[in-house]
């Protein structure tokens, strides 16, 4: 997976993954609104997770409905916990098969920093089965994430998932307009760990939170997230689609 922070330098998509929460790709995303050549998806966000994201999509290339891949540029201004704060760039080639995703770093002039995973961790994008009615539960799940100076020893981050369940249908306002979008609900809990950042190790405390996806199957993302932690409430909307 592409890493958090590079000295807080590859930070931008983990840190994606892990303010979105794990979810699946839906086979219909090579055609979503945002994956052609010009593509732009924003992203805006505060609370315990704070972030500025923009991805913009080009050299797209599509074989079926499944199967097709991107180079997603752009940059990340975050902020995880007010400890781990900084500025990233985006370059990557993004390769899509089905529920499955590559994702490399393109360095010019050095071999490839490559990182695959399946787009699990990236519930902007869905959940692998369509939503169809309120009730409809999608499983728990688990992955993990580095935190700190990659070139430091690190103690990964696990994240974990519990069962999400669909509630009633709502029609709520967007970057797109109103939409008709599913709530999606469940829990969030991380453990407790250590990152080295600038030769400094940092206690990373465990972290429990409530999540609500809005999927909104128009735009084929979830448009936006509220989170709750130890009482403070936090959002993350996708702010712009093109």
């Amino acid at each position: 997976m592409i890493s958090i922070p590079k000295t807080l330098k590859q930070a931008a998509l983990p840190v994606l993954m892990l303010l979105m929460g794990p979810g699946v790709a839906r086979a219909d995303m090579c055609n979503a609104k945002f994956f052609h050549d010009g593509g732009i998806i924003e992203i805006a966000g505060s609370g315990i997770f704070s972030i500025n994201a923009k991805m913009a999509f080009s050299q797209v290339k599509k074989s079926n409905a499944e199967v097709c891949q991107a180079k997603v540029r752009g940059f990340a201004n975050y902020s995880l916990m007010g400890m781990f704060t900084g500025a990233n760039e985006l370059d990557h080639l993004m390769l899509i098969n089905g529920s499955k995703s590559s994702l490399t770093k393109i360095a010019p002039g050095k071999s490839p920093d490559a990182a695959t995973f399946d787009l699990r961790m990236l519930n902007i994008f869905g959940y692998g089965a369509p939503i169809q009615s309120a009730g409809q539960r999608f499983p728990a799940q688990s992955f993990r994430l580095d935190l700190g100076d990659p070139s430091q020893a690190t103690t990964p981050l696990t994240v974990r998932t519990g069962e999400k369940t669909v509630g009633a249908r709502q029609s709520i306002q967007t970057a797109l307009g109103q939409q008709s979008c599913w709530p999606v609900r469940y829990a969030r809990n991380t453990d407790a760990t250590v990152a080295n950042l600038r030769g400094i190790t940092i206690p990373v405390p465990p972290i429990q939170s409530q999540i609500t996806d809005w999927f909104c199957p128009q735009a084929n993302l979830v448009m936006k997230q509220e989170v709750e932690h130890a009482g403070q409430r936090g959002v993350i909307e996708v702010k712009s689609v093109k």
